[in-house]
Formats: structure tokens, C-alpha cells, sequence
């Protein structure tokens, strides 16, 4: 089977595993790395066996695919850039800094398909492929009722963005994967705490239909945590994201009426960001696949831009107070 070749735009602290999982893969050919610090990438590309070049332009005749791990704010010009091409493209999360970039993205990408037919064009929401999600997933869970909490130690990076965009679009990607339906209105409250931007917020969450979540996301917190809880239909899920752990409540009809069972759902545990980018792969030589598609990632920055606004109202109000 011929390989697909790719580059990895970007090889910072997370581009490097990018770089890792192509270089090892058997579906993929890992022809360069991309970064504008020579340092860097002659150093992730000694590691993994292959060349850096410092312009994207360099290498995209020769690749049939580019891992877009730079910062966000460069993803509207390489998106372009890659999706002029004719190339297949993966976008690290969120798709754009913006969401008239996005939009406008989502222009080139019709366009180019226009030209190319069966480009595929796929989003990092890497959370989808967390065998625990997949697992949930697949029992045709749909929360009515969802509480989803994801906080960490500061990190020191991706400091051009808040937490919303860094952090808490996972969540808000996720619920709206596993609700199915779209969000009509946003309540947040945060603060920012040790950058300019919020790094901490609280976001309350109402679905077409009458679905209700709560998500927080922070990033000054002493020790990780990364959790759902979510109640359905006769049914609850507890999901631990880090330990790939899922444990179901459901309401059974027994011998002598109803009972609340435990489930323990066995899981074969897995690396969400291989698991990614193999279906990417997959995709891009199969012509179709799981991947998380532009459209969808899109939505969940419409959200996240109604949560930023709604925490910038509630900052304008509690300082005129």
C-alpha cells in the first residue's frame, strides 16, 4: 500500500508529537517538518528521520497532506496556502483564531473542492477519539443533563489565546457531538488570573430541545482534572478523560421491578492524538473516514465566541458595580 506523505506545519510542543505519530506510522511518509525556529526544527527532524525547512512552500509539491500544529493564529494563511495546493489538511484546535477566519476558511475549503473533489479537510478535537468518548459514543448515549470539567496547571503556552479557545473547546466540541443538537443560549462568567485573557470560566449551556450543560474550564489549578458527567435517558456516565475510564448508572427492569446497575464498559486504552491522526491518514488515502470535519469545529467556536462574549459582559458588569 502506498504511503501518504505529509509535512507537519509547526513542531512546538505539541507539533513534536505530530512529527512522532507520522514518522512511525505505516500509513504515512513524514517527507519534512516546517518551523520557523531553524534550531527547532533541525532538532525534531533529526529525531524523527527527516528534513526541516523553514517555508511551507518548499515542500508542499511534494506532500499530498499537511498537520497544521502552528499557532492558532497562523492557521488562516496556511489553511489557504495548503488548501490552494489541492492538498489534504488536519488543523489543530480551534480551526481559526477568528470566526470570520473560520468562515473564511470554510470558503477556500468549498472552492478547492471544487477543484478537488474528495479533499479532506479535519480538525484536532482530539477528545472525540479518546477511547473512553468512543466507547460512550457508541452505546448511543445523549446527555439531557451534562457537567464537564477540565482544569490544569498553568502551562506556559498558547498564551495568545484564553482559556475558552485553548481548553474548553474540547467540551464544548464534545457536548455538541454527543447532544446532536445546537446551542441557543450561552451564560458564562470568568477572570483573568495570570494572563490578559480569562483563564479561568464558567459556561452554562442550553440545547434545541431543552438539553442543559455545565462546563468549566481553567488553567490555574494545582493538579489536572478532566472530567464529564452526564445523565441521559435512564442512564448516568462518569468519563475520565486522562485515565480512559468510563463507568455507566443504568435503569433495568428486573424480577422485581426496577434497578439502578453498575457498568464498568471495558476499554482498550489508546493515544487520542495516534488514534487522530491515523484516521486522518485513513481517510485521506480511502477518500472518506472519522475525522472531525471543518463544518463541525466551526460550530464549536460559534459557541466558544458566545461564551467569550458572554464573560466580557459579565466583566463590564461587575466592574460598574
Amino acid at each position: 500500500m502506498s504511503k501518504l506523505k505529509v509535512a507537519v506545519s509547526g513542531v512546538g510542543s505539541l507539533g513534536q508529537h505530530h512529527a512522532r505519530i507520522a514518522a512511525a506510522s505505516e500509513q504515512a511518509d513524514l517527507v519534512a517538518v516546517v518551523d520557523v525556529s531553524e534550531a527547532r526544527g533541525r532538532e525534531i527532524a533529526e529525531k524523527f528521520g527527516t528534513r526541516w525547512v523553514a517555508d511551507l512552500a518548499q515542500v508542499l509539491p511534494e506532500v499530498d497532506a499537511v498537520q497544521v500544529a502552528a499557532p492558532t493564529g497562523f492557521h488562516h494563511g496556511i489553511g489557504v496556502q495548503v488548501l490552494q495546493a489541492g492538498k489534504h489538511i488536519l488543523m489543530e484546535k480551534p480551526l481559526a483564531a477568528s470566526l470570520s477566519e473560520g468562515e473564511a476558511l470554510l470558503a477556500a475549503l468549498e472552492q478547492a473542492r471544487a477543484a478537488h473533489p474528495g479533499l479532506i479537510a479535519a480538525v484536532g478535537h482530539l477528545e472525540r477519539f479518546n477511547p473512553a468518548v468512543q466507547a460512550l459514543r457508541a452505546k448511543g448515549f445523549k446527555p439531557r443533563f451534562a457537567e464537564a470539567t477540565r482544569v490544569s496547571p498553568f502551562p506556559m503556552r498558547s498564551l495568545e489565546v484564553d482559556v475558552v479557545m485553548d481548553v474548553m473547546i474540547h467540551d464544548l466540541d464534545l457536548l455538541l457531538a454527543l447532544v446532536g443538537r445546537p446551542v441557543v443560549d450561552v451564560e458564562a462568567f470568568g477572570v483573568p488570573v495570570l494572563t490578559k485573557y480569562a483563564d479561568v470560566v464558567n459556561a452554562r449551556l442550553k440545547f434545541e430541545g431543552g438539553g442543559f450543560a455545565t462546563v468549566t474550564a481553567s488553567r490555574v489549578a494545582r493538579k489536572k482534572e478532566r472530567t464529564l458527567r452526564a445523565f441521559g435517558e435512564n442512564a448516568y456516565a462518569s468519563l475520565d478523560f486522562a485515565a480512559q475510564k468510563l463507568e455507566l448508572l443504568n435503569l433495568v427492569q428486573g424480577p422485581e421491578g426496577p434497578q439502578v446497575l453498575p457498568e464498568v464498559v471495558d476499554i482498550t486504552e489508546g493515544e487520542p492524538l495516534k488514534l487522530e491522526l491515523e484516521a486522518f491518514y485513513a481517510a485521506c488515502l480511502q477518500g472518506s473516514g472519522d475525522t472531525v470535519p471543518w463544518a463541525e469545529a466551526f460550530q464549536a467556536m460559534r459557541v466558544a465566541d458566545q461564551v467569550q462574549r458572554s464573560v466580557a459582559r459579565s466583566l463590564e458588569e461587575a466592574l460598574k458595580g
